[in-house]
């Protein structure tokens, strides 16, 4: 009964073996399209307050800017790995705030590294979109 027992561990340590990295994969595919839906929303909303406020973007202030102004419910967060998850939109200092995670939102329309234009939003990650973020 004992080795029944312990095959019976065994088999089920190897199941779980085999299957956490899928998860984990799962996971990070899911953080992923998160991420993207987030962005669209974002991207979306800026357009929105763009095209109410006669031209104008939002300012320095985006995330109370468009949250109180319902044109987002909230800032929603960004999943990358190797940062924490964060909604902080970042909007000074691009140029040497690369890669803190969270958002990046271009405010004044001057020339800078980022390559970036006034009123654009992205992921403050240098490495990009490798297929998961």
């Amino acid at each position: 009964m004992t080795l029944e027992i312990l095959l019976a561990i065994l088999v089920i340590a190897i199941t779980l073996f085999l299957s956490v990295p899928k998860f984990s994969n799962i996971l990070r595919k899911s953080e992923a399209i998160a991420t993207k839906k987030g962005l669209a929303s974002l991207r979306s909303a800026i357009s929105l307050y763009y095209s109410d406020n006669g031209g104008k973007y939002p300012d320095a202030n985006i995330a109370k800017e468009l949250v109180e102004k319902g044109y987002i419910r909230e800032i929603p967060y960004v999943y990358i790995p190797g940062h924490k998850k964060s909604n902080i939109i970042h909007v000074k200092d691009l140029e040497n705030n690369v890669d803190v995670g969270g958002w990046a939102y271009k405010v004044d329309d001057f020339n800078d590294s980022t390559g970036k234009h006034q009123g654009q939003i992205w992921v403050n990650c240098s490495y990009g979109d490798r297929g998961n973020l």
